[in-house]
């Protein structure tokens, strides 16, 4: 073999043992399935830790690392950043950590393709999201651009390197609110960690389709639809709104509910199923737990499941609500909405939740409430949703539950792709709106399609 051969052959085997030790393999992996601990969450964590292995099994290769983060039992995990050290600590040999939910569905073999085209070791990559204004739920934060944070629920992944940079720079600040985790981490390496920008892919998908190597799956109901006589809706309102909101509610989401009430400071005999309770100007926690008092009289007296309370601001799906209920059991003690947390960093924050986005007990729930001193309103103005489906329950040992269905604020304060990845139970604001319109294009179909046919059923 003559010199020169021999120089290209071993510059070839040079490349291809580069090739060899720079590859990705699955067990390079770190998923952080961001679980929870109630059954029918858990469960659904648990087949997508399954589903993940057996595609490594169909691929012939060793399993990537998957965490549920429930079982790790870390305050505040569902903000990310607490779980970065215990991942930074226990992890140092793997390459990429990637963050989902429990509804992300994987196709790890395009995954490990399209992680393998990044050849930065600082890095993070998902589906980026863009706000188009300030909005509340990112504290209208004045943000520069071109600024992307991810979408949570087709998965972001980020390099070890970077990850340990976070977990070396990380800075002990507190944050009042925490409302969106995956933009306050976006907001955090920007801010605090002068990081790189978020990479934008679009094979991390919001919607399915054959070249994904994520996307959110979709809720389906576990079940036929819970019947309306299961159901007891309290909505909060004062004698202010009584003639610009209420009006509102009676003509479009409220007219399909069996049972419900309106809690207000007046009597009003104009205003069917209208109940008195303590006037409050701000906070309202002496209003809402008289309204769990007596929601829950009502419920025992006519054998009803479950309570959903809403402000008289709030636009709802009753329908979609219906059938969200079929995953949950009504004899368990579920406190279900929109998670919010108040600062988490220190040993006595607490997570909530959002009475805005409206929120669902089972009837259990309330019975300990309304039962415990743990849960009596230290103040008659403390704000209800931070006591009540915070403290109280944290106080009485209730883990609260997720959904991203509903939602705090008004559609348009989200990013597209955001509501894109779960269908929509709720809104909360009527500002600069026209919330019936807004009914009209998120819920009206559905909630006409749905109340017609059980209608034309029941007749048959």
């Amino acid at each position: 073999m003559n010199l020169f051969v021999l120089i290209i052959c071993l510059q070839v085997g040079q490349i291809i043992s580069q090739d060899v030790n720079n590859s990705l393999e699955p067990s390079d992996l770190v998923i952080v399935i961001m679980s929870q601990s109630n059954p029918y969450h858990k469960a659904h964590a648990e087949l997508l830790q399954k589903n993940i292995y057996t595609q490594a099994d169909s691929m012939e290769k060793d399993y990537p690392i998957v965490i549920l983060t429930h079982e790790l039992q870390i305050k505040g995990s569902w903000t990310f950043l607490p779980l970065l050290p215990h991942l930074s600590y226990n992890y140092l040999n793997k390459k990429w950590f990637l963050f989902c939910l429990e509804n992300t569905v994987f196709n790890l073999q395009e995954l490990i393709k399209v992680l393998s085209e990044y050849k930065s070791k600082n890095m993070w990559v998902s589906y980026g999201l863009t706000d188009h204004d300030l909005t509340i739920i990112h504290h209208f934060a004045k943000i520069r651009a071109p600024f992307k944070y991810p979408n949570e629920a087709s998965g972001f992944a980020m390099t070890k390197d970077f990850l340990n940079s976070i977990v070396t720079n990380q800075e002990s600040r507190q944050m009042e609110f925490s409302i969106d985790p995956s933009h306050e981490l976006a907001h955090y390496i920007d801010d605090i960690i002068k990081g790189p920008t978020l990479t934008h892919s679009s094979k991390f998908c919001v919607v399915s389709n054959r070249k994904c190597a994520t996307f959110p799956r979709q809720f389906y109901p576990c079940d036929k639809p819970i019947s309306s006589e299961k159901i007891y809706v309290a909505v909060k309102t004062c004698k202010q709104f009584r003639n610009d909101r209420i009006p509102i509610i009676l003509k479009t989401w409220s007219k399909y509910a069996k049972h419900i009430g309106f809690y207000t400071d007046e009597e009003d005999n104009s205003l069917k199923n209208s109940h008195v309770v303590p006037r409050t100007t701000s906070g309202h926690c002496a209003k809402t737990y008289r309204i769990l008092q007596h929601a829950y009289k009502v419920m025992s007296e006519k054998n009803i499941d479950w309570l959903l309370i809403t402000d008289d601001d709030t636009i709802l799906s009753l329908a979609r609500i219906q059938k969200l209920l079929t995953c949950y059991n009504a004899k368990d003690p579920v406190a279900l909405g929109q998670r919010y947390g108040f600062r988490l960093n220190d040993d006595d924050g607490y997570d909530y939740l959002t009475s805005g986005a409206g929120l669902v007990l089972s009837k259990p729930v309330i019975k300990l409430m309304i039962n415990s001193t743990h849960c009596e309103c230290p103040h008659r103005e403390i704000a209800d949703d931070m006591f009540l489906f915070g403290q109280c329950l944290q106080n009485i040992d209730i883990t609260l539950t997720h959904s991203p269905a509903f939602h705090q604020a008004r559609a348009i304060d989200y990013a597209a792709g955001y509501i894109s990845s779960s269908e929509p139970v709720s809104f909360h604001s009527f500002w600069n709106i026209n919330p019936e319109e807004m009914y009209k294009q998120w819920f009206a179909e559905d909630d006409e399609h749905f109340f017609h046919s059980s209608i034309t059923h029941t007749e048959l």
